[in-house]
């Protein structure tokens, strides 16, 4: 009888075969591969072997030794695949390429033997020369698994706690010590901490459970940390079961988890029974170092005998309150750093006896913060000194030139030297008014400063305010007829007079309508003075038929040196300091000026003043309140 031997090879090989195309299509897959990757021959055929089977992390690998087969005709190599399920095996691998007569390439034929339990007892007996008596000394269970999420070593503790002997373990996957509803969330996890193995708790925020072999679960706290080993990477994981912390812990969780502060209940001998994770980052020790153990670990030396007696004195007369009212309070951390910490003390009537809360807050910030403003507010000060030695030279040495450019200008164009033709005028008026326009920014500079250090004296005075109006009007009218506007005084009858600074009254008017008459294009300017209320009898209007103000600049326009898009389009000259230096004087005036505008329908601004001496304007704008008025 003739056998067919080429078919019982390949449905009997307890390896699994694979015929991979060019491509790295899967064209054929035999029993064994089925066996050992867990997809029917249906199921991987004319599939990539990439998608199928191997792991992203090893891609290029794969290509590798595809391109080592058709240089050298065969590559073999050990490597890691993917199964069906997600789980990963070891395996040893053979691919030979094969060419047809003509000598193209007709297909990859690989044989893939599963070494997954080999490759466990090799990395378990690695393991166990190099960690286990440090494994052994420590006092949590400790379980390490090689990339394929086997169990290679387990410690003392680890049989313990799950019940199993050590023999039993090796080689199982690491998801045999945990409930079967976790199993397939936990492959995930697995191997995306493969792709980025680093130290961290594991399921931080998470109820994670393990499984003792009579199926009983319970709670436990699991720490990642990857080992780099000849054989590759591989995790410890330690593993604590927190059974008895999470009975004390559901007394007070909601309350303590919920608080911003750091939380620490002591009972009545100071040794603290419950901690919340606020304390912990706080403090630097663990929940189980600071459990059962006394307060004053977080406490500086120093302060420990006085800190005795004043819980004595609280547990005397407990009853809410600030600890150490007025005094600078320390807390110590772990590593022996000292901090400032702001405490609450509560008392509790727990069914254990009478407990204290404490409710602690790192004020470090703070503290840091207070310091900087002091700092600061130093900085500042010393920067206003500067300032007004600066501006009292710019006075002096400014003003004084300027005055004689003006005056020496104004001469000149007089013709009192002799007679000038157009150009020169014309010229000699330029330089007048730069210097006008130069001498009035470095006056209103000097306005704001002395308003900003509280050193400019408001001379309270009666002021004629038809008087005022009416030479404000005399100077603004010519403006106005020159750019085509009209000018309108409007003044009620009868006696106007207003007790006030006559100068800074003056100087806000001009500012207001000088802006008015500057940006008013055609129409109409107004200075008005209307009846107002008991606290400000007259009120100041200056109205305009200018563009308006859109409702988002209203405010900015008050700021220092802020200047309009239009105001900068038309290269219209301006500081962009009249308007917020008027506020300001009107405020120290005790006064206010406002604001009302709309695009398309010109401005109107309003200036209410008191009249009365006395008034004092808000604290820190400018106004000697100390220094009595004029008569």
């Amino acid at each position: 009888m003739k056998l067919d031997l080429a078919g019982i090879l390949w449905d009997q090989i307890p390896d699994a075969l694979l015929a991979i195309d060019p491509q790295g299509i899967v064209a054929h897959w035999n029993p064994a591969a089925e066996a050992v990757f867990g997809y029917r021959a249906q199921e991987a055929q004319g599939q990539s072997i990439f998608s199928l089977i191997v792991p992203a992390d090893r891609q290029d690998e794969e290509r590798q030794a595809q391109a080592d087969a058709l240089r050298k005709g065969l590559a073999v190599f050990e490597s890691v695949r993917r199964r069906k399920d997600g789980t990963l095996v070891h395996v040893n691998v053979s691919t030979r390429a094969i060419r047809g007569p003509d000598g193209r390439l007709e297909c990859f034929l690989s044989t893939q033997k599963d070494v997954t339990h080999l490759k466990v007892l090799r990395d378990a007996k690695l393991v166990e020369a190099r960690f286990q008596d440090l494994l052994e000394s420590t006092p949590d269970a400790i379980v390490m698994v090689n990339v394929t999420g086997r169990i290679v070593m387990v410690n003392g503790q680890a049989e313990s706690l799950f019940g199993y002997p050590r023999a039993t373990l090796i080689g199982q996957p690491v998801e045999y010590l945990l409930p079967t509803r976790f199993h397939h969330a936990h492959l995930r996890h697995r191997a995306h901490f493969f792709e980025q193995p680093r130290t961290r708790t594991m399921g931080a925020g998470l109820e994670l459970y393990g499984l003792r072999s009579n199926g009983d679960e319970f709670p436990v706290e699991i720490s990642l940390s990857p080992l780099q080993t000849e054989e590759g990477t591989m995790v410890m994981s330690a593993i604590r079961d927190i059974t008895d912390r999470k009975k004390a812990d559901k007394k007070f969780r909601d309350l303590l988890e919920s608080a911003p502060d750091a939380m620490v209940i002591v009972n009545r001998d100071g040794v603290m029974v419950l901690v919340n994770h606020q304390a912990v980052r706080l403090f630097g020790w663990s929940q189980e170092e600071m459990l059962g153990r006394s307060i004053d670990i977080l406490v500086p030396t120093r302060f420990r005998p006085q800190h005795a007696s004043h819980r004595s004195g609280f547990a005397a007369q407990s009853r809410a309150r600030a600890m150490g009212a007025g005094l600078d309070l320390y807390g110590l951390r772990k590593d022996g750093s000292e901090f400032p910490v702001e405490i609450s003390l509560s008392p509790m009537e727990t069914e254990e006896g009478p407990f204290v809360s404490s409710a602690i807050r790192d004020v470090t910030e703070r503290k840091r913060f207070e310091q900087a403003l002091r700092d600061k507010n130093m900085q500042l000060e010393d920067a206003a000194r500067i300032k007004d030695r600066f501006l009292a030279t710019m006075s002096h040495e400014l003003r004084t030139p300027l005055n004689a450019v003006i005056g020496f200008t104004g001469t000149l164009l007089m013709e009192l030297p002799g007679t000038l033709n157009a150009e020169q005028k014309r010229q000699l008026g330029l330089v007048q008014s730069s210097a006008d326009h130069l001498l009035s920014l470095i006056n209103d500079l000097l306005d704001l400063a002395k308003l900003d250090d509280n050193s400019k004296e408001l001379q309270w005075e009666p002021v004629d305010c038809r008087r005022l109006l009416e030479e404000l009007s005399a100077t603004y009218l010519p403006q106005a007829l020159q750019k085509g506007l009209a000018f309108d005084l409007h003044l009620p009858d009868g006696p106007l007079q207003l007790f006030t600074d006559h100068r800074a009254l003056r100087q806000i008017l001009i500012n207001l309508v000088g802006n008015a008459i500057k940006f008013t294009r055609g129409g109409t300017v107004g200075l008005h003075l209307e009846p107002g209320s008991a606290t400000s009898p007259w009120v100041f209007q200056v109205q305009d038929t200018g563009a308006g103000i859109a409702a988002q600049d209203q405010q900015r326009l008050f700021q220092a040196f802020s200047r309009l898009e239009a105001a900068e389009r038309d290269a219209i000259e301006g500081t962009g300091l009249g308007l917020h230096l008027s506020r300001r004087l009107a405020q120290a005036l005790g006064g206010t000026l406002e604001l009302q505008s709309a695009l398309g329908r010109g401005s109107t601004f309003t200036l209410a003043l008191p009249d009365r001496p006395g008034v004092s304007p808000p604290h820190g704008i400018g106004a000697d309140t100390t220094r009595p008025p004029r008569a």
